[in-house]
């Protein structure tokens, strides 16, 4: 590879005094208080003043909109935000601050990517409609500066732009806050950067080292196919992308879902009933949001708005994710009937708190089949489920969970229902599951007495309501011993005449009595 000549490389720009000088517009510096960085930032190509620095600009776009590509369109240019502040962060946290950021960087690029310690962002296409990359740079400056604040970290970044995404990251890296409008200039502003840019670990930089090689351009100057068997292909792969010669791929941000709607009224309502049609195409905008994502939602929230009264708020939960307009349609119909409204209504508004992903459900592979439990599925009980809370109220319905306790009295528990959904206790989970072991290899009923009743023996036979039979056991449960209220019991399972079956238990101790526990269904 030859190292070009850094005279008729770089972008030539038009000059008042010296016609045809090649130059890198230079971006503001950015206020680092490193000695170092400062330093390395200064220490750089020939800088137009403040005075024309604009006009430059200007001259340079012009000067590239008729470069572009081959069909008319302008090839992009990549502005580089580096951070290396956060490489004191984890990973995890990087991440988070990462996504952060890159939320003020959309205001100025449709394309955000994420690289590492760094954003970066095409802003050809925005140019014109800011005005020039001055005003995109002090726009960013100020969000980025107080977001950093924010977050307790230096508000300080690093940056350059170019036409490839890693030429750009390679700038920003090294504190050379340039500007290089066309990609014939790349191999030039990118030779005098040090190697320590390219990040590559401890004995690739090692044999770098030994072979005499301090900058990208002397890099040039080695042959392709020694490089690629020498260092690997991931090297050779970085360089090419940063001179534009292979494409890039990049992960893009993707802002996090969100959807609120409202909609005023022309005239106050106080019959919730002809609110209805309004909130059926407020939830219409919300299926079709959701629809378009692949989404869809276990937690709404609907604010009815008031004139002087503070807004009354109907909570939506479901136990299953839908986007389901027919059944949410149905949920919100049954809250209006239970709800009662201070005064008459002015505003409606719908708002998504949780999103979720959409889980499909597969129909019958054959056209004609019909199963027995067709239209008895877990969504069908769920929708059921979640219509008879919202008629009942949030604190009626319950559910009985199991816990891992060997005496039955304390072997469940009541909890509204859906608790069990929130995902919070690896504990209550796992004691279910053991819980639902003892009940796969020892039958117990669901519904047992508050109080064991004592069976009555006569003949040597129990009785109930009539003479009973056991059927099998026994299973002995002991427990509570540390607790002077010991429980020793053996189980059985037993049948009445009539065929029902019965939990019965027989204590062991001085009187040894019968008492009936719990039926089966």
């Amino acid at each position: 590879m030859e190292d070009p000549d850094d005279s008729t490389a770089q972008l030539p720009l038009p000059s008042t005094s010296t016609a045809g000088t090649a130059q890198i517009v230079k971006l503001p510096l950015p206020s680092i208080s490193a000695k170092s960085t400062a330093q390395a930032v200064a220490q750089q190509l020939p800088v137009k003043s403040s005075a024309d620095s604009a006009t430059g600009i200007a001259a340079a776009t012009c000067n590239t909109a008729t470069k572009g590509s081959s069909n008319g369109r302008q090839a992009p240019l990549w502005y580089a935000l580096y951070f290396p502040q956060l490489a004191e962060l984890p990973e995890s946290q990087q991440k988070k601050h990462l996504n952060e950021l890159a939320g003020l960087v959309q205001s100025v690029s449709a394309t955000v990517s994420f690289h590492p310690l760094a954003l970066i962002c095409e802003i050809r296409s925005s140019l014109k409609y800011f005005g020039g990359i001055d005003v995109i740079h002090d726009k960013l400056k100020q969000l980025i500066s107080a977001q950093l604040q924010a977050q307790g970290l230096p508000d300080h970044f690093l940056y350059a732009a170019s036409p490839t995404v890693t030429g750009s990251l390679l700038l920003a890296r090294a504190g050379h806050n340039a500007l290089v409008y066309q990609k014939d200039n790349l191999r030039s502003a990118l030779g005098q950067l040090p190697t320590e840019v390219l990040e590559l670990d401890k004995e690739q930089n090692r044999r770098l080292y030994n072979m005499g090689i301090r900058q990208l351009r002397d890099i040039w100057r080695l042959p392709g196919d020694g490089l690629r068997k020498r260092f690997g292909s991931d090297f050779v792969n970085q360089l090419n992308k940063a001179l534009g010669k292979v494409p890039e791929p990049t992960r893009n941000y993707l802002p996090p879902p969100a959807f609120a709607t409202s909609y005023d009224l022309p005239y106050e309502l106080e019959n919730l009933d002809r609110l209805l049609p309004v909130a059926d195409e407020m939830l219409a905008q919300l299926c079709d949001f959701l629809r378009r994502r692949d989404l869809s939602t276990s937690h709404l929230l609907l604010s009815l708005h008031h004139e002087k009264r503070s807004s009354t708020k109907i909570d939506i939960g479901l136990r299953q994710p839908s986007r389901s307009r027919e059944h949410l349609m149905l949920l919100l119909e049954t809250h209006f009937g239970n709800l009662s409204i201070p005064a008459p209504v002015t505003a409606v508004k719908i708002e998504v708190k949780k999103f979720d992903a959409f889980m499909g459900h597969s129909n019958s592979l054959l056209a004609g089949a019909k199963s027995a439990t067709a239209g008895y599925d877990n969504r069908n009980l769920n929708q059921f489920m979640e219509q008879l809370q919202a008629r009942l109220g949030e604190h009626h319905l319950k559910s009985i969970n199991s816990v891992a306790e060997h005496c039955p009295e304390y072997a469940s528990r009541q909890l509204d229902y859906g608790e069990l959904n929130e995902g919070k206790p690896t504990r209550r989970t796992h004691s279910s599951a053991i819980a639902r072991q003892q009940v796969a290899l020892n039958p117990r009923p669901f519904w047992l007495l508050q109080q064991p009743q004592q069976l009555r023996i006569r003949k040597g036979k129990l009785y109930h309501r009539r003479p009973i039979s056991i059927v099998s056991g026994p299973e002995r449960i002991e427990t509570y011993w540390w607790s002077g209220a010991d429980i020793r019991r053996d189980y059985y399972v037993a049948r009445e005449d009539n065929g029902s079956r019965l939990w019965i238990y027989r204590e062991r101790g001085d009187e040894n009595n019968w008492y009936l526990h719990g039926l089966f269904a």
